[in-house]
């Protein structure tokens, strides 16, 4: 049993493990300072005269940008990758500031441009280095069952059991499923997955003693219960997260906004609108420019061992449903042998798929048989961020067996997109993998600004070498 005592000193660290960020983004940042200042001054101990107020500049900009980028949050069963990608971009924006007071204050003298550079860069590995270093050893005793956050789930049902294996699969994110919660009294001591229904609401109070959190994994139909197991909690002191199987709905939106001094949930609004839409068309276009500039080399390398190394053409060319449902061509490295699928057939690319060619294996595996399409991004038909485009044939498989599957084609289709840098990717073989991209998908175009598509961009990149479904 997991005592009271216990229970908040297990809650509590991750109070700790913020503090400790701040020291060590901090300490970074100091580190970055004192190994530039020897490098480049002539002698320890003899800095420009504006080096200490530009460093703490530099400090606190460095603060302040990673509070606005949620960097200072407990990362607990969320992505790492996520993390390091809003780390990036907020180290490039606190650089940006520390280069403008810089350049206002005409320190260009007293500290020289490659000096500021490599301290800036200093910064990022220093930083960068000592927040992996941390959050591996986390992980690492977390997978050895040490700062196990003890998890009744609310809710036995499909949602449920999905919540259940995912924490199996992934024991570095701190939470343990000890058991079931519902109110079905037909299913009381049935074990899922090695985890047995405790009891329904009634059953609850006792229970609570063992638990730091109860996960509520209900319909929107069964939120009744909601409200009791609430001040239960609250007697207990014990955390309450809702995960609502809003997605059974027919919804695109479901954001909680305001009107009229009420509050709403937007079961089906479209944000791709306005000024919304010319951000979106302007990312495409310039970064899209800019990536076709920076991997015209590349591009040019792949094809010419395509055509060495295999018949067939270089491109391989496909119709899919893109924005609207209407379909396009989506242009890829061609990967396989050259072969004939069977009349309204299409077979799926599999691990070990006999088909590939020796180079096509490798381009799927680090994803750059992708990059022909950013000439679909440059016509307009994709973006670079966005819901992946699926084969029509499989487009009218899953509609049929998932409902608002469709409606991810609400915006442009992505060469990269939120449920991808999930590891949401690859051959799908149930309908339950292809509703949790769904799921993804919709919480993307719900959620989209800039800062988003930048993150993905970013967490792309770190996928290319991370990734477990890269194949």
């Amino acid at each position: 049993m997991v005592s009271p005592t216990n229970r908040f000193l297990t809650r509590d660290h991750a109070g700790l493990i913020e503090l400790a960020c701040r020291w060590l983004d901090a300490l970074g940042g100091i580190w970055g300072a004192i190994a530039v200042t020897v490098l480049w001054s002539p002698w320890p101990g003899s800095p420009p005269r504006a080096w200490p107020m530009l460093v703490v500049i530099n400090l606190l900009a460095t603060l302040f940008c990673f509070q606005q980028n949620d960097l200072y949050r407990s990362w607990r069963g969320r992505p790492y990758s996520d993390q390091f990608s809003r780390l990036g971009l907020a180290w490039a924006l606190a650089s940006l500031i520390t280069v403008l007071v810089w350049e206002v204050l005409a320190l260009r003298p007293d500290i020289p441009t490659d000096m500021l550079a490599g301290w800036l860069m200093a910064n990022l590995f220093f930083i960068g280095g000592q927040r992996a270093i941390l959050h591996l050893s986390v992980r690492m005793f977390r997978k050895r069952g040490a700062n196990q956050k003890q998890v009744l789930v609310y809710g036995a049902g499909t949602l449920g059991r999905s919540i259940l294996a995912q924490t199996i699969k992934s024991p570095e994110s701190g939470f343990k499923v000890i058991g079931f919660v519902d109110d079905n009294p037909a299913i009381k001591g049935n074990v899922i997955d090695g985890k047995s229904v405790l009891g329904g609401l009634t059953d609850l109070p006792p229970l609570l003693d063992k638990a730091d959190e109860v996960w509520v994994a209900l319909p929107l139909s069964g939120m009744n219960g909601v409200s009791p197991l609430l001040d239960l909690a609250d007697q207990h002191r014990v955390s309450v997260r809702l995960f609502p199987d809003i997605y059974g709905l027919t919804l695109f939106n479901h954001s909680v906004s305001e009107l009229l001094g009420f509050p709403t949930l937007d079961l089906n609004v479209d944000q791709m609108t306005g000024i919304n839409r010319w951000i979106k068309n302007a990312e495409d276009k310039v970064l899209g420019l800019l990536f076709l500039m920076l991997a015209l080399p590349v591009l040019l390398v792949i094809a010419l061992a395509i055509r060495l190394s295999s018949r067939g053409p270089i491109i391989f060319k496909q119709r899919r449903h893109g924005w609207d449902g209407k379909p396009f061509t989506i242009y890829k490295f061609r990967t396989m042998r050259v072969h004939k699928e069977s009349q309204g057939a299409l077979t799926q690319a599999r691990r070990a798929d006999d088909r590939f060619t020796w180079l096509g294996r490798w381009l799927r595996r680090t994803s750059l048989d992708e990059l022909p399409q950013l000439v679909n991004v440059l016509q307009g038909r994709m973006s670079l961020v966005g819901p992946r485009p699926h084969a029509i044939e499989h487009n009218e498989f899953y509609r049929q067996h998932i409902q608002g599957f469709m409606r991810r084609h609400r915006v442009r289709p992505g060469i990269t997109g939120w449920a991808q840098v999930n590891d949401l990717r690859g051959e799908t073989q149930t309908i339950e993998e292809m509703s949790r991209r769904l799921k993804h998908d919709m919480y993307y175009i719900e959620n989209w600004s800039l800062w988003f598509d930048l993150r993905i961009i970013v967490t792309t990149v770190l996928k290319l070498f991370f990734s477990k479904k890269a194949w």
